[in-house]
């Protein structure tokens, strides 16, 4: 750098370098800075010697203070921008510019209106980064003044028409976000930002009436609209919309594939998930953070977990930020993984990484899974105590299931309860499923009872502290707890369960009927029973809470919704593909047992994932050890 700066040192001048070529030379070493240390040189030298007063030097100091990505220092801009005599209108729209992206967007405004007030003009390349300021800071007041500042002008073009309709749909203010739209209807900008408005607001009828009347589609819309859909939880349209997208000629781009990853995820659309990652790597595309992250969590959630590691590995740290880690992290926890999942967390600590509260719910449950109680409880000390996270209801879940797990049921009913405010139902679930586990119905009866007072309408509340009375053969109390159901009119959630076969995904409901292929499917059931009748298996007619014989009950057994959708399985997948189950409900016992003597029965790896974990069932046994 001080060889550079030598060349427009005046004391060694070139007589033969025209003077226009040496004010392009000072231009060229300003925006070769990457540090402001480099431009503190330059900017020295250049007042040092005179040269200070070039408008086009005096634009590329502010431009790259204010607004660079290595090394923006606002502060720096600010007063470079304050000590010029009359800036051009180029910085002043970097300085503009440079607030609306700060921390602070709002002095974005207030240089606006300052200089507007000292006579100063702007065009439309403030009015853009004015409206993005109030958009950040919801200022819907100043934003509404703003563009009332826009139509005075006249400067309306597709790029800050769309940026006015963001404006209003995020503040929110619908009606005058549609407004908005209605005035801008010729740009395909403005379309794009009215259905991302609604999509983002949950008004997705009105965002696919807006799609479907749109003149001509564009890759934005399409990623908008399975978006919304994504973020409502309404997977199966977000996954249709992609379909008929493809179907329709568009090609998915990164933001696209890594908005509709989340619903291949959630289904559990393995197949459809490796298409993706196939698709990326034949076109080249570039697998950034957020769409590396994306694949990862599909990966871990479709239950392909080795396929998940491989992908993590070959990210490198470069590629890797606090989400990819805790996808991770999280990902081999779920699966049972718990030490490969610590070990995970230290080399995260290692890379400079700052943990956050979804970094140590992966720890908290690892713990969990391998049972290491007091680490467990040094984790969440260390949680709050070094890295000032306080505890979320997901963190108390977990530890109360650590204590569970180790049959440590008083210290867990001592957690629950030092929780601030009401005991929280999900935790107190977890509390009454350790009961269940261990037996004690001391502490699970009076956890039960409150649960139903907590949380009246939840059916899960009622199945749960049925089975612990069944546990222990308190058949009374368990006919107690099914009246009291019956008479609040408390009707069990239907267990629905999926199973993926040629991109194509299945859903079967308990005593279903309604699959083409449902005679099949039933012939094998009974193929299955018969087999395990064989090997000693006794059905456990306690999970049937509806008022039946037992027989009766033993075949609403053998028609839940996983079991059917793993005897689709074994009908159409060749031996040695594993079967892999997505669950809605969490698995019951007599369906855990089963699966476990399926996969030993007919020799087949399954993978049920069900609302707390997943299950890996292999010759017999459960990746959980029969906890969960």
């Amino acid at each position: 750098m001080a060889t550079v700066l030598k060349s427009i040192n005046p004391n060694t001048p070139n007589p033969k370098t025209p003077k226009s070529d040496r004010s392009n030379s000072r231009i060229y070493l300003l925006k070769l800075c990457k540090h402001m240390r480099e431009l503190h040189q330059i900017h020295a030298t250049l007042i040092k010697t005179g040269q200070i007063h070039d408008i086009a030097a005096i634009n590329a100091i502010i431009e790259f203070s204010a607004i660079s990505d290595s090394a923006r220092n606002l502060h720096y801009a600010e007063s470079v921008f304050e000590k010029t005599e009359n800036p051009s209108l180029f910085a002043k729209n970097l300085m503009i510019r440079g607030h609306s992206q700060s921390q602070d967007p709002i002095y974005a405004i207030y240089l606006y209106v300052r200089l507007l007030n000292e006579g100063f003009e702007f065009n439309k390349f403030a009015f853009s980064f004015l409206i993005q300021a109030c958009t950040i800071s919801k200022s819907i007041q100043e934003g509404h003044q703003i563009h009332g500042q826009i139509l005075k002008f006249g400067e309306i073009d597709p790029h800050l028409a769309s940026s006015i309709i963001r404006f209003y749909s995020e503040v929110p203010a619908l009606d005058s976000a549609r407004r908005a739209f209605e005035s801008s209807r010729e740009f395909m900008a403005s379309w794009n930002s009215i259905i991302d408005g609604y999509s983002k607001l949950g008004e997705m009828e009105i965002a696919r009436r807006l799609f479907d009347e749109m003149p001509q589609k564009s890759l934005i819309s399409w990623t908008a609209l399975i978006t919304g859909y994504v973020h409502l939880g309404r997977f199966k349209e977000a996954l249709e919309v992609f379909q008929t997208m493809q179907k329709e000629g568009f090609n998915p781009d990164q933001r696209t594939l890594a908005a509709v990853l989340p619903s291949i995820s959630h289904l559990g659309a393995l197949n459809l998930g490796k298409w993706v990652h196939s698709y990326i790597e034949n076109l080249n595309l570039e697998v950034n953070i957020f769409l590396g992250s994306a694949l990862l969590d599909m990966y871990c959630k479709c239950g392909c977990i080795e396929s998940a590691i491989d992908l993590f590995q070959k990210m490198g740290n470069m590629k890797r930020n606090v989400v990819t880690w805790n996808a991770m992290i999280n990902g081999l926890a779920m699966h049972g993984r718990g030490s490969d999942a610590l070990e995970l967390f230290q080399e995260m600590l290692v890379s400079g990484t700052k943990p956050t509260d979804v970094t140590f719910v992966g720890v908290l449950r690892a713990c969990s899974h391998v049972g290491m109680v007091n680490e467990g409880m040094l984790y969440f000390d260390q949680m709050r105590r070094v890295y000032g996270i306080l505890p979320t209801v997901e963190h108390y879940g977990c530890m109360v299931d650590l204590l569970g797990r180790a049959g440590q049921l008083e210290e867990a009913e001592k957690l629950t309860k030092s929780m601030i405010g009401q005991p929280d139902v999900v935790v107190m679930k977890t509390l009454l499923g350790a009961c269940r586990v261990h037996g004690n119905v001391e502490i699970g009866e009076g956890v039960g009872w409150d649960l139903i007072e907590l949380a009246p309408n939840d059916c899960s509340c009622f199945v749960l502290l049925s089975n612990l009375y069944a546990s222990v053969g308190k058949w009374q109390e368990v006919g107690r707890v099914r009246n009291l159901m019956k008479e609040r009119g408390v009707e069990k959630i239907a267990g629905c369960s999926s199973i993926e076969l040629g991109n194509v995904t299945h859903e079967f409901h308990a005593g279903d009927m309604s699959h083409p292929r449902i005679e099949e499917i039933y012939a094998k059931v009974e193929e299955i029973g018969e087999r395990l009748k064989g090997e000693g298996y006794t059905p456990d007619i306690t999970q049937v809470l509806v008022d039946i014989d037992e027989e009766e009950k033993e075949k609403a057994l053998l028609r839940h919704s996983e079991k059917l959708a793993i005897a689709f399985g074994l009908i159409n997948m060749t031996s040695g593909i594993t079967i892999r189950v997505v669950k809605n409900l969490r698995v019951c016992s007599d369906c855990h047992s089963v699966t476990k003597l399926i996969s030993k029965l007919y020799d087949r790896e399954i993978i049920v994932r069900d609302q707390n974990r997943f299950h890996h069932f292999k010759e017999g046994l459960c990746s959980c050890n029969d906890f969960w």
